[in-house]
């Protein structure tokens, strides 16, 4: 199988053959699935639920939660909501991820509900349930869509998940994966474990070809980049329930990631006559461990007939420990030139409570308080090798110790006028302060922010709901951007700046969702426009070099649209087809040149597609995906940047070995991502207009290939 992997590909054509068969013996056959059922959630008119009931997945033999909602169109890349970004966002109130288990959220922020349900045994699950609308469990977004995972109750108890597997890469390097996982309950207790063995390998190839203003070639640098590393992760959870409607659940989490990477640098330089030669070889080998570890969990009490109360908490830690060291070399030996280490501390502490109020029949009220306080304590060493003897070398602004406390106090309040509307109003008020203690730094400063928001559901009828939100939103800070830190792309120390300010914006979006009968998918669109003010990229620190700073006011806008199409509801062709497209622009003025430009690093658009097709007959999945994200742009002082990337495209298929055991074989990256970059360096600086040079690189990812073994127990 390994070889087949290898081969590349004879790898595609043996899918395809195993395709054509299976369309000509079975592929027809009809969808014997049950039809979901569609209801009103709870009695509520603004409020949605598609319910899929564990019979409707029992034709397609799931090993785990994760396999029964790739048979649910409409649940592609729900995890932070639809159309909504991944960024990091502050605080749990602002938190994205939309599953729900048994009702309520799995809190956490490094503990993702996405990777919960991976590894979840599917006979652990009573059915799932597909929300749109106003969902108060969780602070979602306008236009959300919400998966609520219902367990059975003591039935589940003893379910277990275990998978085997290996990884094959272009590079010839061949690498183990496993995870084991296990569910059950007694009496008012319930429980999940899981842990994790999985390759960390991103081998590169990098090569970069700089030219003059003329056009002509004056070196090529080739760079390999390669690592020989694995996260190792496990996790846990504990949920119990009093017989008066108490119930206390505690998450645990904790990944260890050891780093082993080693990056090879050639430099050849053209004499003017079309030739390469030789000019030196770098090799940077970096070595150390990333650690992250959390704690979370939320309690849930009925205080009243139309009172209840939440509360959550997280404890998170993550500690970082690097060391890199570059060498020259000369035949086979290799000479010390410097290096540099990091070590890094950071930690999280977040406790919330909120209290949801049936005030009267068409109206709730929520009122809540957040409080948290993020830290980070990290220290930068730089040193060369002169003459055998290691010599600090000192970089501004490298250690600092960052503390911000915050609190938050938000309500809510949700109205229904009539049958099928819904509008919420909301406002919130943050305050934090923000200190900072460095060798060269030393500062205290504070923020306040009042985010109104108002969101407003129409239901034009049991398959068509429509919205509309405005709101104020506040971006996170990332302490790393307050200290110096170190570009391995560019081989470069980058400044801090301890002045940093979090984006604002005011957004405004508009969507519709169109629901098809007997759950045969859904389509949906949006369109929305963003005033952001304190927009976050590089400025000029002095005359010649750059810092993360704040530009000033600049405009987002664009549009989305995506569907899932189960065919199998209106042909005789078992199969799902999911797509979305991102088209969107920015404007701000840039500070380098005075011009208008996009926002740095954000794609002009976000293409995805994926499908498959299920041969319940013979128990044989298969199936594609592929993403192209559109064009970026970045710009420093002296430098302006064109970025582009090409398709990523995987294919896979799953062969039902025993009733519970189904074997996968894979091919990642297919055509081999190539991410671009035309770089243009003036002299001295971007406001003169004079060319220096220009860079061109070609970053390439090789394909990885493989296969899983999974069973349930």
């Amino acid at each position: 199988m390994l070889r087949l992997l290898k081969s590349g590909p004879a790898a595609l054509l043996v899918l395809a053959g195993l395709s054509n068969a299976c369309l000509s013996s079975d592929a027809w056959a009809q969808d014997t699935a049950l039809e979901p059922e569609v209801r009103a959630r709870d009695g509520e008119d603004t409020a949605s639920v598609v319910v899929y009931d564990s019979e409707y997945f029992a034709p397609y033999n799931p090993i785990t939660a994760e396999d029964m909602l790739n048979r649910i169109p409409g649940t592609e890349g729900l995890v932070g909501g639809f159309g909504q970004s991944q960024e990091e966002r502050r605080g749990l109130r602002a938190n994205t991820d939309q599953i729900l288990i048994d009702g309520k959220r799995l809190t956490g922020k490094e503990n993702q509900s996405s990777t919960y349900l991976e590894r979840l045994p599917a006979r652990a699950i009573e059915r799932i349930e597909l929300i749109t609308g106003n969902v108060r469990e969780l602070d979602t977004d306008v236009g959300v869509r919400v998966i609520n995972v219902v367990l059975k109750e003591g039935v589940g108890a003893g379910s277990g998940f275990g998978q085997v597997g290996s990884f094959v890469f272009s590079t010839g390097q061949v690498r183990p994966m496993g995870s084991l996982a296990y569910n059950g309950s007694k009496g008012n207790l319930s429980y999940t474990a899981s842990a994790q063995l999985r390759p960390a390998l991103s081998p590169a190839d990098v090569v970069d070809v700089i030219r003059d203003s003329d056009g002509n070639r004056l070196s090529v640098i080739e760079e390999e980049r390669r690592q020989k590393q694995a996260q190792y992760e496990a996790r846990g959870s504990l949920t119990y329930n009093w017989e008066g409607g108490q119930t206390l659940q505690v998450n645990g989490l904790i990944t260890h990631f050891p780093r082993d990477n080693t990056d090879t640098t050639e430099t050849f330089l053209d004499p003017g006559d079309g030739s390469l030669n030789e000019a030196g070889t770098i090799v940077d080998r970096i070595n150390g461990d990333d650690t992250t570890w959390e704690i979370s969990g939320d309690y849930s009490q009925v205080l009243s007939k139309s009172i209840n109360f939440t509360g959550l908490f997280i404890y998170s830690q993550a500690t970082v420990d690097r060391d890199n060291e570059n060498f020259s070399l000369v035949v086979e030996d290799l000479l010390p030139l410097g290096g540099d280490t990091r070590v890094q501390k950071s930690t999280e502490k977040i406790l919330r409570g909120t209290i949801n109020w049936n005030i009267a029949k068409k109206h709730d009220l929520e009122i809540g308080v957040e409080g948290a306080v993020n830290t980070l304590d990290k220290d930068l060493g730089f040193f060369s090798v002169i003459n055998n003897f290691v010599v600090d070398v000192p970089v501004l602004n490298s250690d600092q110790e960052i503390t911000e406390d915050r609190v938050e106090g938000f309500t809510t309040h949700s109205w229904k006028p009539t049958n099928g509307l819904e509008i919420e109003t909301g406002l919130a008020a943050e305050y934090s302060s923000l200190t900072q203690i460095g060798s060269d730094v030393g500062t205290e400063r504070s923020f306040t922010f009042v985010k109104p928001s108002l969101d407003i559901w129409y239901n034009a009828d049991e398959s068509t709901q429509v919205w509309f939100s405005a709101r104020r939103d506040v971006g996170q800070l990332d302490f790393d951007d307050f200290v110096a830190t170190i570009n391995r792309e560019d081989n470069e120390v980058l400044a801090g700046n301890p002045e940093l300010a979090p984006e604002k914006s005011w957004d405004f979006e508009v969507g519709a969702e169109r629901r098809l009968s007997n759950g045969a998918g859904v389509v949906n669109g949006r369109v929305f426009y963003r005033r952001v003010n304190d927009v976050k990229d590089l400025i000029p620190l002095g005359l010649t070099d750059s810092q993360p700073g704040n530009l000033g006011s600049g405009h987002h806008y664009g549009a989305e649209v995506e569907a899932s199409i189960r065919f199998g509801r209106f042909t005789e062709f078992d199969a799902v087809l999911s797509g979305s497209a991102l088209v969107q622009d920015s404007q701000v003025e840039d500070p380098f040149t005075g011009l208008n430009r996009r926002f740095g690093n954000q794609s002009e658009h976000v293409l995805k597609m994926e499908g498959r097709h299920d041969v319940k007959s013979i128990g044989l999945s298969y199936g594609f995906d592929f993403t192209k994200n559109g064009p970026t742009i970045e710009s420093d002082y002296n430098e302006f940047d064109d970025k582009s990337t090409t398709t990523d495209f995987r294919i896979f298929l799953e062969q039902t070995i025993t009733q519970g055991t189904i074997l996968r074989v894979f091919w990642a990256n297919l055509l081999e991502v190539k991410n671009k970059r035309d770089r243009t360096i003036f002299t001295p600086n971007q406001a003169s207009g004079l060319v220096d040079r220009r860079e061109f690189r070609v970053d390439e990812r090789g394909w990885i290939a493989g296969f899983r073994l999974r069973t349930s127990f």
